[in-house]
């Protein structure tokens, strides 16, 4: 999170904000499927353009499951399981294009440039300070996560219940500990300092931002018209 991870595309926070709006508002009102794969392979693109190569993978992979099991698996299920089956895979393809662009934000945005870019829309620290602490919460706990998996590699620890517990229990019990570390070193750095804060790093629109930000509005006007 303290740099930006480099791709043949840089892009402002802002425009990642204005598109993961619009994209969750559209993919939530269109009940077309081949709009939504068009909106999916095009999430897929820009984030290989950003390079973020493996959640471009991840997601992909996941999109072509989940379209397999609709086509594939469900016309063929008895109808007592077919309702909940199909609520779940329409709920998580609703959902994975709203991740992927969310998981786009988290890898490619310093929180830094984000909070300058908040604060460039003049939002209240109210609101700042939270997302702040959202967005570095997520990789923090992916970290512990990584770290109790390589000490379990360590210790040859096996089975999936041994798993559930040496994974599971140790990171809800520390869940909230890392967020009040978060919250108190976050504030350490005077984020709630209400003076204006400055920033080594030129922040404005270029034209790529410009487009997405074009599209982003596209999609709110179809999203409401189909409302």
């Amino acid at each position: 999170m303290g740099t930006m991870k480099k791709g043949i595309l840089v892009l402002d926070p802002r425009t990642k904000i204005l598109l993961l709006l619009g994209i969750n508002i559209y993919v939530f009102t269109n009940s077309y499927v081949w709009a939504e794969i068009i909106v999916m392979a095009a999430l897929i693109i820009l984030l290989l353009l950003c390079g973020v190569y493996k959640a471009a993978l991840k997601s992909a992979v996941t999109y072509i499951t989940l379209l397999a099991i609709k086509y594939f698996l469900l016309p063929f299920c008895p109808e007592i399981i077919l309702t909940s089956l199909n609520i779940v895979v329409i709920t998580f393809r609703k959902l994975l294009p709203c991740v992927t662009l969310a998981t786009l934000l988290v890898q490619t945005t310093p929180i830094r440039l984000l909070m300058h870019a908040l604060q460039r829309w003049h939002l209240p620290q109210t609101v700042i300070i939270p997302l702040a602490i959202t967005v570095r919460y997520f990789p923090t706990l992916r970290e512990e996560q990584q770290a109790i998996s390589d000490a379990m590699k360590l210790r040859n620890v096996h089975g999936v219940f041994q798993k559930l517990e040496y994974i599971y229990v140790p990171l809800m019990l520390s869940a909230s500990t890392t967020a009040d570390e978060l919250s108190q070193a976050i504030t350490a750095r005077g984020i709630d300092n209400p003076r204006p804060k400055t920033c080594a790093v030129s922040m404005r629109f270029h034209i790529q931002d410009y487009v997405l930000c074009f599209v982003a509005i596209v999609l709110l006007i179809i999203a409401f018209v189909l409302l």
